[in-house]
């Protein structure tokens, strides 16, 4: 659950499916002459959509901060309510479905504990970041972190051909530029209720071409963005997620907490991506 909480005192509440949705919309759109549109589209679109369907698990049991008196973000959630497990589920799932789609969403976990094998990088002003991003070494490191039945899946999927491994490469890095945009427009990137800027680094460009690129965004209004180079195939591009908006009940029991987060009002949140 993402819990960005705003200066009325209020908090917006977005499902982790729904920032997936968010992702998967910059992916479906990702492509134009100066960037290239993933291949293969359709499995990078389905892993887009279903990389955190695993946390479902979690949010079904709506655990409650009771410090917050509101449900736990995903971040800072204790161990004991956070169904590690229902990740490697939901990669079995995602395999049936589509294979390449599975190993990526399996590298893409096993990446967060590893700085996203250090490809790419969000910079906030202020904030110091790690080291910066190069990605080297990074495809082999990845696929060592894979479980033997996703190792085999990668196999034959030919990832050790240099052509095919490049391409997955780079689309793993994709990957964790759509997660990072959609973390930033949901939560990362407010303070208070206005988005800030946002720098990208090593944002990979094209198939078969090694350079990266650092992207900018620049607020220009109180929901609107304007990204440079731009990615996408159209300008202005409009980004929305479903998400609830409820007061903490702090000092509440947790069936209290749950019911008002099961009646709180549901809202639309929409942001305009221009170049």
């Amino acid at each position: 659950m993402i819990v960005r909480e705003l200066p009325d005192g209020s908090a917006v509440l977005i499902p982790q499916e729904g920032h997936a949705d968010v992702a998967a919309q910059f992916a479906a759109h990702w492509g134009n002459p100066a960037f290239s549109r993933m291949d293969p589209y359709g499995p990078m679109v389905f892993a887009t959509v279903y990389h955190d369907s695993g946390h479902r698990e979690m949010e079904a049991d709506v655990p409650i901060d009771g410090e917050k008196g509101l449900p736990y973000a995903f971040r800072g959630a204790p161990t004991a309510v956070r169904r590690r497990e229902a990740d490697g589920t939901n990669v079995h799932w995602i395999h049936g479905r589509d294979p390449y789609a599975g190993v990526v969403v399996a590298m893409h976990h096993a990446g967060l504990r590893k700085n996203r094998y250090n490809t790419v990088r969000a910079l906030r002003p202020g904030s110091n970041g790690t080291a910066a991003p190069d990605g080297a070494g990074g495809l082999a490191s990845a696929v060592g972190d894979l479980e033997p039945w996703q190792y085999a899946v990668s196999k034959q999927l030919e990832l050790t051909s240099p052509t095919k491994a490049a391409a997955f490469w780079h689309n793993y890095r994709l990957l964790q530029v759509f997660d990072l945009l959609s973390l930033h427009l949901c939560c990362d990137g407010y303070e208070g209720d206005q988005i800030g800027k946002l720098t990208l680094e090593g944002v990979p460009v094209h198939y078969g071409i090694d350079p990266t690129v650092e992207m900018y965004l620049e607020p220009t209004r109180k929901n609107s963005v304007r990204f440079a180079p731009y990615p996408f195939d159209v300008s202005p591009l409009r980004i929305s997620v479903m998400g609830r908006q409820m007061l903490p009940c702090v000092d509440q029991p947790d069936n209290v907490v749950q019911e008002a987060y099961h009646q709180a009002p549901r809202c639309t949140l929409t942001w305009e991506v221009s170049a």
